[in-house]
Order: C-alpha cells, then sequence, then structure tokens
C-alpha cells in the first residue's frame, strides 16, 4: 500500500512568482552576510588546518596527497572537504577571499535546498521561513564565513534529506536517479563529517517508526547500506582519530555538562536572546496544542534523537566542551524546517512571522557582534585579539622583498602558534600570502616576558620590516624600538596609513641599499644572501648566510662550511661547519676568531658539500655569473 503523505495537508497562500521573488531577497541577504569580512577577518586555526593539509604552503597537493594528509594529520576528520577546498584553491587562488568564498556558495545552495525542501514537505510559506531563519541564524552565518566543511556538510543534508522525503512520498518522476542521487549524498555525507552519522540516526530513527508503510523502504534502506559501504574503507582511520581526539585530556577535562549543553543549545537556536526563543517557543507549542498537526509531530524524531545520540556520547566519552557547540549544528536543518512549518500555521501568520523574523534578526545581529557567541566556537576567539593581518597583506602586497621578516605586534601570541604541520597564522599571511617570514610580539609583554619574545622573533634576522598601528602603540613599543635601532640601521618607510606604519631596518653591519649576492646551487639550495665583516680591534670576523632548502632530503646531505682561504687556497685551520639542518635556515650567523692567523691576506669562502662523499655541491653566483664549488664572501688582512 502506498505510504500515506505525512506532509501534503498544508494550503499555499503565497504566490509562487511572490514566493520566489522574496526567497531571492533571502539569498542576496545570506550572500552579504556570509560574505561579510571575508577579506578583512583573519583566518583561524581550524581554517589553517584544512589549508595546509590541502598543500597551501608546500602544494598543491594532488588528490591522494591530500587524502594521506588528513589520515596522518586530521584523521578526526574525513577527506572530501579537502579534495574539494584543494581543488577549488587551484583553480581560484590560496587568498582567504578566494577560499573563503567555496563555503559561502554551499551555504548558498543550503539556503536554497532548505527553502526546497521545506515548500514540498509543507508549503511555500513554511519555505521561505526556514529559509530565513536558517540563513540569519548568527551561528550560521560563523560557519557560512569559516572554510571549513560544515556549510558544505548542511547543503548536503538539505539535499540528501529532500531526496529521502522524495523516495519516501514517491514524488518522484525518476526513481531511478532520485535513488542514484540518494545514494551518492549517502556517500557524500560520510566523507564530508563524521556528524553524518548523528543525520542518519535521527532519519534512521524516522524511518522506523513511520516509514515502513512506504513501498520504498527497502530501496532507502538500500541507499544507506551502500553508502555505508564505500564508507567502510575510510572507518578505521575515522575510529582510530575519534578516539585519540577523546583522549585529549584538554577536551575531557572541558567536557560540558547535558544541562549546560542543553541552556548553550537553547540560547544558539534563539540566536542569542532568550525573549527570541520564547517567541519561537510559544509559536511552537501553540501549533502542536491547538492544532495537534501528526506531521510535525512525528518530524520532532528527528531532531529529538540527533540530540540525545550526541548528549549521550558526550556523557560516554566527554568530548564537547561548550566552546565546540558546532557538534550539534547538525540539528539545525531539522529544526528551522519544523519551525518554518509551525510559522506556516500560526494564527494570522504573515503578522506573527513578520514580528518574529524581526525580532530573530535583530538578535542575531546583535548576537553575531558580541563576544559572547565567540565563547562557542573555539579557538576562533583568538582573531580578535589578532593584529589585522589581511590589511598588512594588503599594504605591503609587492613591497616586500624575499629576504624581508616581518616583525610586529599582536594582542594574543596564539597568532604565532604551530600547529601540526609546523605553521602558524601568522605564517600563513606572511609565507603563503607575502613570500617572507615573520612574526608578532605580545602586547602585553613586559621585563624578562618581553626581552625573551625579542630575542626569540627578531633571532639573527639581518633584514626588518617594523610594524605597528601609530594610533594603539602598546606599551612595549619604546622597548622594541630600542631594540631594533641598537642593532638595525633605520631605513625607507615602506607603509605610511592612518593605522599601519611600516619601516624597513637592516642589520647595522649592512646598509639600506645593499644589492644581495645570491647563489644558487644544483641541488636546488639557495644561498640567498652572504656577508662578512672583519674586526680588528676583536679579532675576528662576523659572517652572516642566508639559505633555502627545496627539500628536507637536501636538509639531511648536505653541510655548509666557512672557512678561512689564503691566497694559495691553503686553509689555516679555523673553520665552521655546520649540517643544513642545524638551525641555520633562513639565517645563520657565525664568528670566526682571527687571534691564531699570522699577518696576511685572507678571504672568508663558503662551501657546500656532502660529508658523506666530501663532493663540494656546484652553484652559480647570480651576482657575477661565476660558476664554482667555492665562493668567497669577503676579503680582508690581518696587520702584523
Amino acid at each position: 500500500m502506498q505510504f500515506r503523505s505525512i506532509f501534503a495537508d498544508s494550503h499555499d497562500t503565497i504566490s509562487k512568482n511572490a514566493s520566489l521573488l522574496l526567497m531571492a531577497f533571502v539569498l542576496f541577504c545570506v550572500f552579504a552576510f556570509g560574505a561579510n569580512g571575508l577579506n578583512t577577518d583573519s583566518i583561524w586555526t581550524d581554517e589553517l588546518y584544512a589549508i595546509t593539509n590541502m598543500g597551501g604552503f608546500d602544494g598543491p597537493y594532488s588528490p591522494a596527497e591530500v587524502v594521506n594528509s588528513v589520515a596522518a594529520n586530521f584523521p578526526d576528520h574525513v577527506p572530501l572537504f579537502f579534495l574539494l577546498g584543494a581543488g577549488w584553491a587551484n583553480f581560484a587562488g590560496w587568498t582567504q577571499f578566494a577560499l573563503r568564498l567555496l563555503p559561502v556558495f554551499a551555504g548558498i545552495l543550503m539556503i536554497a535546498w532548505t527553502y526546497r525542501l521545506a515548500s514540498d514537505m509543507f508549503d511555500r510559506f513554511a519555505g521561505l521561513a526556514a529559509a530565513s531563519l536558517l540563513g540569519t541564524s548568527a551561528y550560521m552565518v560563523l560557519y557560512i564565513h569559516d572554510f571549513r566543511m560544515y556549510s558544505l556538510f548542511l547543503m548536503l543534508a538539505a539535499m540528501h534529506i529532500w531526496l529521502y522525503w522524495r523516495l519516501l512520498e514517491g514524488k518522484s518522476k525518476d526513481g531511478r536517479l532520485t535513488f542514484a542521487a540518494f545514494a551518492l549524498s549517502t556517500v557524500a555525507l560520510f566523507y564530508t563529517h563524521f556528524f553524518a552519522g548523528i543525520l542518519f540516526a535521527g532519519l534512521g530513527a524516522f524511518h522506523l517508526i513511520f516509514g515502513l508503510r512506504s513501498r520504498r523502504w527497502r530501496q532507502i534502506l538500500l541507499g544507506w547500506a551502500i553508502g555505508a559501504l564505500l564508507f567502510l574503507p575510510y572507518l578505521p582511520v575515522l575510529i582510530a582519530g575519534i578516539q585519540r581526539a577523546s583522549e585529549k585530556a584538554d577536551v575531557t577535562s572541558r567536557a560540558a555538562s547535558a544541562p549546560e549543553l542543553l541552556r548553550t543549545l537553547s540560547l544558539l537556536l534563539s540566536n542569542g536572546n532568550w525573549l527570541t526563543g520564547a517567541m519561537l517557543a510559544g509559536v511552537l507549542f501553540y501549533v502542536i496544542a491547538r492544532r495537534r498537526p501528526p506531521r510535525l509531530i512525528k518530524i520532532l524524531t528527528i531532531p529529538l534523537t540527533m540530540a540525545t545520540c550526541i548528549i549521550a556520547a558526550n556523557e560516554l566519552i566527554g568530548i564537547i566542551p561548550l566552546t565546540r557547540m558546532r557538534y550539534f549544528i547538525v540539528i539545525w536543518i531539522p529544526i528551522v524546517l519544523i519551525l518554518g512549518a509551525c510559522l506556516s500555521k500560526a494564527p494570522r501568520r504573515r503578522l506573527a512571522s513578520g514580528i518574529v523574523l524581526l525580532v530573530w534578526l535583530v538578535s542575531g545581529y546583535q548576537y553575531y557582534r558580541s563576544e559572547e557567541i565567540m565563547n562557542h566556537v573555539g579557538s576562533m576567539v583568538f582573531t580578535r585579539l589578532y593584529p589585522p593581518l589581511p590589511d598588512y597583506v594588503w599594504h605591503l602586497n609587492g613591497k616586500v622583498r624575499s629576504e624581508d621578516y616581518l616583525l610586529g605586534f599582536s594582542k594574543s601570541s596564539h597568532v604565532n602558534k604551530v600547529l601540526t604541520l609546523g605553521k602558524s597564522v601568522a605564517d600563513y599571511y606572511t609565507q603563503e600570502q607575502l613570500g617572507i617570514d615573520g612574526a608578532f610580539i605580545r602586547r602585553g609583554a613586559y621585563g624578562e616576558w618581553l626581552e625573551g619574545e625579542i630575542r626569540q622573533w627578531m633571532g639573527d634576522q639581518p633584514y626588518l620590516l617594523f610594524a605597528f598601528d601609530p594610533q594603539d602603540l602598546p606599551n612595549s613599543y619604546r622597548r622594541v624600538r630600542e631594540v631594533i635601532e641598537s642593532n638595525y640601521l633605520r631605513c625607507d618607510v615602506v607603509v605610511e596609513e592612518p593605522r599601519l606604519f611600516v619601516q624597513r631596518y637592516v642589520n647595522s653591519r649592512l646598509d639600506c641599499d645593499r644589492q644581495y649576492r645570491p647563489i644558487a646551487y644544483e641541488n636546488g639550495v639557495t644561498l640567498v644572501d652572504r656577508f662578512a665583516q672583519y674586526t680588528p680591534e676583536e679579532r675576528k670576523v662576523y659572517i652572516l648566510t642566508g639559505w633555502e632548502a627545496e627539500s628536507e632530503e637536501t636538509l639531511d646531505q648536505y653541510n655548509v662550511s666557512l672557512q678561512f682561504i689564503t691566497p694559495d687556497w691553503q686553509r689555516p685551520g679555523a673553520q665552521i661547519d655546520r649540517h643544513l639542518y642545524d638551525n641555520i635556515l633562513p639565517w645563520f650567523s657565525a664568528e670566526l676568531s682571527t687571534e691564531d692567523l699570522p699577518p696576511g691576506d685572507y678571504r672568508v669562502m663558503v662551501i657546500l658539500y656532502d660529508p658523506e662523499s666530501r663532493q663540494k655541491a656546484e652553484g652559480v653566483d647570480l651576482a657575477s655569473g661565476a660558476e664554482d664549488n667555492t665562493f668567497p664572501i669577503v676579503s680582508f688582512t690581518v696587520e702584523a
């Protein structure tokens, strides 16, 4: 017997053309909200994880490399978004604006599919209401804006529920095509996020209770089974990753209790305002109590089952602190379907819905701009303490040299935090966007902490770009500038804007208009620059060299030797040898004593060699064009 529709008894009072026009406006608003700040809000650590696993620094990665990287470094996630993101980045570029357009597009499709889903299940008014609630949810906008998998996952979830309904109701004109799409969406959900298990738990409970009367109930189960079977090869990686994540003390120690989770979830679903939540709850209870629509009561099975599964899992293994409320984001689609249908059934629904949506929108705007919402999005909160890194890139683009090192200030040292693949947020903006290195001194550092940060981040860098906001100087500004100007010469101003000032400095032994002296070796190693200075009164030679290497294999294979040579190519014995991997990248400063040298003429030479075979690497002096395996750095004379 045909399964009786539980969705077909609503009556549309809004025309198709009017609904499409209003939906176009909703989508425009969603795009405006999601795209706002794409190029001004700093990326954060979880976005950086995605970028590094796609090959954003040393790629682009091939599909196989992306899968291997995710499995090795991010095993509690699955690879589909990373594969799509890598392909998108290879086409659109690795800037934050280009990268974030991908989740924004997925978010727009998510809203459009939610409208179609709610319209087909209930009516067009319900579709508009559901799409509006979803697209202007402050918490949802954060993830539409976020270069991660969440908007893609929710888009696939909306599509999958719609396909499920069409199969269940027998609405599809081509059942085979709908089934194929249903099975593929199952696979795609599994490979996008492990949240898929929560979604299928909710749909599965609904299917077992209400769906077995459909002629296609077996076909639906087959589609889910096909998706699960195709995911089996990756399942051991995911299980091991989740187990490893659940064993982290910093996660389990902060796991929230069920009442805390439910209270916070209610706040997020209220767009940060309890009044908004009370209004929506009132509409929900009124519609259920007065009209008792069986379809809404049945659909409530889906989000209730999903929320129960999440809370039970948290009680069992303790993995959800209040900073990770995104674990509940999977229930947003069925929740807005229910709320949209309730607004469609409310008395004087246009007036009631208008008031509710207006309060919802105002509440969401205030919540989005508040500090409170950042308490539920993990380390994204630190981005508000970062310097305006996208502005740095914008103003410095095309004005830096590859040897420059950017030194600035940050309210949080988190910007320098090195993640799993050895990169930080600072590295993304300096290395990937500008092609240089850089770091940021914590604004609140003082005393020994400040001196330590200055030594740590400045190091032996010979070419500095000192950056700061002239209208918001930190207390440590004067001390940092004193240290810089005691060791460096002040050169040209690179950027002079109301909120950003950048000045170039060079090591005091060099000069501002110095011409670099690079050497390109045949093995892929580059000596970026070389400099040496003889100080007779101190009886030593100060040597500075800058190095780049294409691969880790090269680092392991070759050594660098700095040594004295006489005019007749004799070696007096004073020399320094270091492995390439021995902390000499990118800059290596050294001193050679001249105390044991007899009076005469000498040169300081640099040699790159294989310590096992003793073979010297051939290179080309890019300044003079000379080819050799031993290159001079400086000539000097020891007086009698």
